[in-house]
């Protein structure tokens, strides 16, 4: 048996009226389709819903335990329709995507306040600032942060957080001596900058700009599988100088601290600051504006939450 649900709409506001006329006012058609439909409920059902007579409308006993669950599967028909239009209708979530070398402190703020935006979103660390900008340029997230410099023109940012350089040394290397170094006093050292690689632009700027003040003697510390804590080892069993952002509280800053290491901040008039950014691809988006007002509030969100108490 196939039950039409205007059908049963239309045997519902018989049943509440107890008048065609009515019924079929409320229905917004007239009273001789509303009578065939009714008919034809019946005959589906096999029995009459009403009784008529010239004065009256009543309902037959089938009527009468017909009428609450009719009722029932209309107001579930209702909640059904309601569903899909909130989902139909439901703003997509903002895909937000951060470079997993980014200070792993500022990661965590970052991530905050993303998850406190009044909005639906998704946040991911999908790699290296390179795979950040691969997904802002290809659709696949909205916003992303990244290290600058970016050589893609397509992408448009704003700059969300400045970190001095620095290098991480041995305990008792020389340079732990002093707090405060120029780039400079890396000449004649063992320099590693693996964790630039991820990113070519970057790595390729930074073995520029080194080897333009004399820091020619680049290594590597790590294999293709590496990270911190073989970094952290070769940089002490080698005596070799990391260089890194200067961010104490990050993992990174954690690693490279007393008693075995020191982090030593180097003079920005001799190593520019590492700048991260919100970056986001317009070209690529419904509406840039609002990615772009996305990105100073979050900015201003970063800012307050780095202010000390």
């Amino acid at each position: 048996m196939e039950i039409d649900f205007t059908r049963l709409r239309y045997f519902v506001a018989v049943a509440e009226e107890l008048h065609f006329k009515r019924a079929a006012d409320r229905l917004m058609i007239t009273p001789p389709p509303l009578s065939k439909q009714i008919k034809v409920l019946e005959r589906e059902l096999g029995g009459p819903l009403f009784e008529r007579t010239y004065h009256d409308v009543r309902l037959t006993r089938l009527g009468e335990q017909l009428l609450g669950p009719a009722r029932e599967i209309l107001r579930q028909v209702e909640d059904f329709k309601s569903l899909a239009s909130r989902i139909t209708q439901a703003p997509s979530p903002i895909r937000i995507g951060a470079t997993a070398y980014a200070p792993s402190d500022f990661l965590a703020r970052l991530e905050t306040a993303v998850a406190e935006l009044p909005i639906p979103t998704e946040f991911g660390v999908p790699g290296s600032a390179a795979e950040v900008t691969a997904k802002l340029v290809s659709g696949n997230i909205d916003l992303g942060l990244i290290h600058l410099p970016t050589t893609d023109k397509r992408l448009r940012y704003r700059v969300v957080a400045s970190y001095p350089g620095a290098a991480a040394v041995r305990f008792d290397d020389p340079l732990a001596e002093h707090s405060v170094i120029a780039i400079e006093d890396l000449r004649d050292r063992d320099v590693v900058i693996d964790f630039a690689r991820p990113n070519p632009v970057v790595l390729a700027q930074m073995t520029r700009g080194l080897n333009a003040r004399g820091v020619t003697r680049i290594v590597r510390a790590v294999n293709q599988l590496g990270g911190e804590l073989e970094m952290a080892t070769q940089v002490f069993n080698r005596h070799l100088v990391a260089l890194l952002s200067y961010a104490p509280a990050s993992a990174i800053g954690r690693i490279f601290s007393p008693p075995e290491f020191k982090l030593i901040r180097i003079d920005e008039s001799t190593w520019p600051p590492v700048k991260i950014a919100l970056a986001w691809a317009p070209d690529r988006l419904g509406d840039p504006a609002d990615i772009e007002a996305l990105a100073q509030r979050l900015a201003g969100t970063l800012a307050s939450s780095n202010e000390p108490d």
